[in-house]
């Protein structure tokens, strides 16, 4: 948050802060039948929305759902929040009662200023454009189970693991974070991966995935400062970033519709084929902000080979015995290799993307069972299901901060037939891109340890002249919305020459035209 935004609010008036305050209070007593989840004490009208962190809202959470059991309420100002680290109360609340708990809170930013036109439509409640989005990315999805975007997301490896070989490494955070963005805006919109606009797309995620952050703007927090008049920082940012993202993402949607790209399957085809005439239903595609989960994921894997290696021996293995050294992994070894299926599991559970979840929103009181105790949930609660709490539950997982795959493989080595995760949400809010991100996710898994030994970097760092120290806790990742870790060398060390050529050679004679990548669906 901007410091001149902070003093200009400051200049607005203590007084009219705290009268205002005192209206929007709301009391925490509980209706007949239930009592209020436990949680910590809080202070008169603010109850504890100074306790609550500006980042690292997971590892908070956390803390409070080890202190005070599976279910937590807080008290923001007068606003509710319940917070759930037991998947089975989440599933019973978000998924047996979807009904009552499928909206979404409004979050005041983003609702007014960055995106009042609603094209993220997974930000907000169950709206006409909600529902058409979802069915729209329903049927794409379905092409994407059947196997139509592999061709893609193969090439895309493929040209991450060839830039990785040339280099060793050391620009290796460029070149994992453009497997996701790359292969998504691709299969979006047709889009080369040298083209310009490809960069103006990573920038406008990153920038969105700041706007979006609860602590993004004080507005979010007391919505009433939005009655200060002029130039707001707020104001003036959520503007410039409008402005940008509407070309950006007209300008893509004309070239895959109707201009340069109109010849590929791109998702924005298929969604303008759809059209109603209640409206252009190709601007409820915009996936801008669906790279940077699978990003994170991909970067805690690299972190998780460098820190933890004596497992990649055991993948290693398994896929040399089931692929051998001439040829690159395929999408058709997958049923074979369950230790990397178990690997991506295990990736998305000790360092899930986003470790605090989403919010929902209740739309009606209600009254929920847990552990013998009945707790009121009245509307209007904002419910998180808290990802790094429910993967990190010691009562279903020994030793859950360690990294081990195979905690997901049976005694046989197949993968366990019960698996269940929180890292996609829950309920009628669960991630409509589950089957894209799996795939991009395994097939860049595969690649690197088929091609990688990825290890530390040894000797002093340039920049400071001593060793680097690596970290995977807390402190180790910046804490944001979507907790990435901090920036880390690492070293890609071809297992062998062998390896090195194979992959040469197949970047040298794979397809890389997207027209033939992505070809036109008939009829």
């Amino acid at each position: 948050m901007d410091n001149i935004e902070l003093r200009q609010i400051a200049l607005a008036g203590g007084t009219i802060l705290l009268a205002l305050l005192g209206i929007i209070y709301i009391g925490a007593r509980p209706k007949a039948g239930g009592k209020n989840p436990p949680g910590p004490r809080g202070l008169p009208i603010l109850g504890n929305a100074l306790q609550v962190p500006n980042q690292h809202l997971g590892a908070y959470f956390r803390s409070l759902l080890e202190t005070y059991g599976g279910i937590v309420s807080l008290n923001l100002a007068g606003s509710r929040v319940i917070l759930i680290g037991d998947i089975r109360l989440a599933k019973n609340v978000l998924e047996k009662r979807a009904v009552k708990y499928s909206a979404r809170p409004k979050a005041y930013y983003i609702n007014n200023y960055i995106d009042p036109e609603e094209v993220y439509w997974g930000f907000h409640n169950q709206t006409a454009a909600f529902h058409i989005a979802r069915k729209l990315t329903t049927g794409v999805m379905s092409s994407v189970r059947a196997g139509v975007t592999e061709p893609l997301q193969h090439f895309e490896s493929l040209r991450s693991i060839q830039l990785l070989l040339n280099d060793g490494g050391k620009d290796w955070l460029r070149h994992i974070n453009g497997v996701p963005a790359s292969t998504t805006l691709a299969a979006a919109f047709g889009i080369q991966y040298d083209a310009p606009e490809l960069k103006e797309a990573i920038n406008a995620v990153e920038e969105l995935t700041k706007l979006s952050a609860p602590t993004a703007s004080i507005i979010n927090i007391f919505p009433f400062l939005d009655w200060i008049p002029g130039p707001m920082p707020w104001r003036t940012r959520a503007r410039a970033y409008r402005k940008h993202e509407n070309e950006l993402y007209e300008s893509l949607v004309r070239e895959a519709v109707s201009g340069k790209n109109s010849g590929m399957n791109t998702w924005a085809a298929e969604f303008a084929r759809d059209d109603k005439p209640e409206g252009n239903q190709s601007r409820f595609m915009n996936i801008f902000a669906a790279t940077a989960k699978t990003a994170v994921a991909l970067q805690s894997f690299i972190l998780a080979c460098v820190m933890h290696p004596e497992w990649t021996r055991k993948a290693q293995q398994q896929i040399d015995d089931i692929i051998g050294p001439d040829r690159l992994p395929s999408f058709a070894d997958r049923p074979r290799l369950p230790f990397i299926e178990a690997a991506m599991r295990e990736t998305m559970r000790w360092r899930p993307g986003v470790r605090f979840g989403l919010p929902h929103e209740s739309t009606a009181d209600d009254i929920i069972d847990y552990n013998g105790e009945q707790y009121f949930i009245p509307a209007g609660t904002t419910v998180f299901a808290v990802t790094w709490a429910i993967e990190h539950d010691p009562t279903k997982y020994a030793d859950p901060d360690s990294f081990d795959p195979e905690r997901f493989l049976d005694d046989k080595g197949q993968l366990r037939s019960n698996y269940e995760t929180s890292s996609f949400g829950f309920g009628r809010r669960i991630c409509p891109g589950i089957p894209f991100a799996e795939r991009t996710l395994w097939i860049e898994m595969a690649m690197l340890l088929w091609t990688f030994n990825i290890r530390k970097a040894e000797g002093p760092s340039s920049e400071t002249g001593l060793a680097f120290q690596y970290d995977d806790s807390d402190a180790g990742f910046t804490g944001n919305v979507t907790s990435a870790p901090r920036d880390f060398p690492a070293v890609f060390e071809p297992r062998s020459a062998r390896h090195a050529e194979v992959v040469r050679r197949e970047w040298e004679d794979c397809e890389k035209d997207l027209n033939i990548l992505l070809p036109a669906a008939k009829g």
